[in-house]
């Protein structure tokens, strides 16, 4: 009697202009590729994070030569030590989030590294002012920016791919596809706090 109602329903769903399966696993590939995007664009930003510390350092090394006031410079050198240490995490956090998968996962590691290196920049640049003025620090704001460009990106794509798969599974007669096969609503992708589509990334400039 159950079989003999499923194939009832799945028989109406076929006669009502298609079940619409192969759209719905179509809809499926779009979403997992734009998410794959967004670990692309995150890895990317992720792989500046070297660089940057690098850059921190050299300026630091710098300064250790011509400081009068070792006190000074040592404190500077540990606070960056100590935000440094948690950009590297939040970074290793980033990779193993994206391998994963898992959206929210990825929205929180994303937050996280998006945190550490504006809190990284900031005791960088206040410990070592003419850090600003050096050519390596600001090409890597150019990069930092246009990463940030690129997963606003990539953001945007995937929340568009999930909207249209979400309203595909919601409408007639394909939601009884979608409920016979097991397609479930996705989660759209929320940025971290004060992110838009073209986000601006703030180094301090002019403090």
């Amino acid at each position: 009697m159950r079989v003999m109602k499923t194939a009832m329903v799945l028989g109406l769903a076929l006669s009502l202009g298609g079940c619409g399966y192969n759209r719905i696993q179509e809809l499926d590939e779009s979403t997992e590729r734009a998410k794959a995007d967004i670990g692309v664009a995150l890895q990317n930003r992720n792989q500046l994070i070297p660089n940057l510390v690098a850059t921190v350092k050299g300026a630091a090394e710098f300064e250790r030569g011509t400081f009068s006031d070792v006190a000074a410079a040592r404190a500077g050198q540990q606070r960056i030590a100590g935000t440094e240490q948690q950009l590297n995490q939040s970074r290793q956090q980033l990779s193993q989030a994206v391998q994963g998968g898992n959206v929210k996962q990825i929205e929180a590691a994303d937050a996280a590294v998006t945190r550490s290196i504006g809190t990284y920049l900031n005791i960088a640049v206040e410990a070592y002012p003419q850090l600003r003025a050096t050519q390596n620090f600001q090409a890597l704001q150019d990069q930092l920016a246009e990463s940030e460009n690129q997963i606003a990106v990539a953001r945007r794509d995937y929340n568009q791919s999930v909207q249209t798969y979400n309203t595909y599974i919601r409408k007639f007669p394909t939601v009884i596809t979608a409920r016979m096969s097991g397609a479930q609503r996705k989660e759209p992708y929320t940025a971290p706090a004060n992110a838009d589509q073209t986000p601006t990334v703030d180094f301090g400039a002019g403090k």
